[in-house]
């Protein structure tokens, strides 16, 4: 019963964290300079013992600053004694689970020290560098070098997506044109025609899929080759998903052409790209001193790797194997994929 009473006249002591937690500190109406006050509270208040666990303790301190971690709206509820020991509740109630938890020696298995890791790995991350490197390093003349060197980014003509099924002879792309058109509700009949009758090697097993491109006179580097006819045709056509009225006549056969998709004209200055290209420059600087950072730690660590172990594991996959990932023709990636966090909690010693 003491302990309940000693933790509710701590709890009183926080009376104020709800509204100090938005940003004040409470200073006294006269007299000489008053200690700083965090939360509401000098440092004797903060130290004071709101409850004690076994071994552990939480200080008014470590409790006020639990609230002042939670979003404002959240902080708002804090305002009543009783919200208040909810919380003191809860945060009772995560001790004594972790003692338990800690006392069954749970805390060694390989899955917690794999968490634990990653939870000290991200602190020393946004420790080191992202609290560090803000997007505000970035000079406006870092900006403009950007964006002088990468117009492309900024700068796109109009864009359209076709599929299309091209064959050697007008008489089978007729029959097939009249074919999709008597059922121009099944989506799924043009991708089963263009399975089977495509004669484009660079389509035939996406399905027709042309991809994006632009005007023959816009074309860019990486786009895919056009006929000038199939261009005019499928710039000329307006409904998404709408088929040319009549078989278009190129260089590499008949073709039936899709509508697909379509994307309009981008033309977005300086002052418009601004801040996207400081937050891109902001996040190349970090990722690029955390990996001289992981370089020089693995120059320091003599790391040691046997590769040829790892021809001994073999892994279950579903049958048929897993799909490539899809991508638009001509398109490659834009970043690197993160890799996951390791599987393994062993560090240390040969890998």
């Amino acid at each position: 019963m003491n302990r309940r009473l000693a933790a509710l006249v701590a709890l009183s002591i926080v009376g104020s964290v709800a509204l100090a937690c938005s940003g004040g500190e409470s200073g006294a109406g006269g007299g000489g300079p008053e200690a700083p006050r965090v939360h509401g509270l000098t440092e004797e208040e903060a130290a004071q013992t709101l409850a004690k666990i076994g071994d552990h303790t939480i200080t008014v301190g470590e409790f006020a600053e639990e609230i002042a971690n939670k979003g404002p709206f959240l902080r708002a509820r804090y305002n009543s004694p009783e919200r208040r020991r909810e919380l003191l509740d809860q945060l009772v109630r995560f001790e004594l689970l972790a003692q338990e938890a800690h006392a069954r020696g749970l805390d060694q298995e390989p899955e917690v020290q794999r968490t634990r890791k990653q939870v000290l790995i991200r602190r020393f991350l946004k420790q080191e560098y992202e609290d560090r490197i803000q997007p505000t390093d970035i000079t406006d003349d870092e900006v403009r070098a950007y964006y002088e060197a990468h117009p492309s980014e900024f700068h796109q003509p109009e864009q359209v997506r076709i599929s299309h099924i091209v064959v050697a002879r007008e008489a089978d792309a007729t029959r097939i044109l009249r074919q999709i058109q008597a059922s121009p509700n099944d989506v799924r009949l043009f991708r089963q025609l263009a399975e089977q009758y495509d004669t484009d090697p660079a389509t035939r097993d996406r399905f027709g899929d042309v991809g994006f491109f632009s005007r023959p006179e816009d074309r860019r580097d990486g786009e895919p080759t056009v006929p000038a006819e199939v261009a005019a045709a499928a710039f000329g056509m307006e409904t998404i998903g709408a088929v040319f009225s009549s078989v278009v006549h190129s260089d590499r056969g008949y073709e039936i052409i899709k509508l697909t998709g379509r994307r309009a004209a981008l033309d977005r200055s300086l002052e418009e790209s601004s801040r996207t290209i400081r937050n891109r420059l902001w996040r190349e600087r970090r990722e690029s001193e955390i990996e001289a950072l992981v370089q020089r730690l693995t120059a320091e660590a003599d790391v040691e790797e046997h590769l040829d172990l790892l021809e001994q594991i073999h892994i279950d996959v579903p049958e048929g194997g897993l799909p490539a990932p899809l991508l638009a023709p001509g398109a490659h990636p834009t970043a690197p994929l993160t890799p996951p966090p390791p599987t393994t909690a062993a560090t240390g010693g040969a890998r």
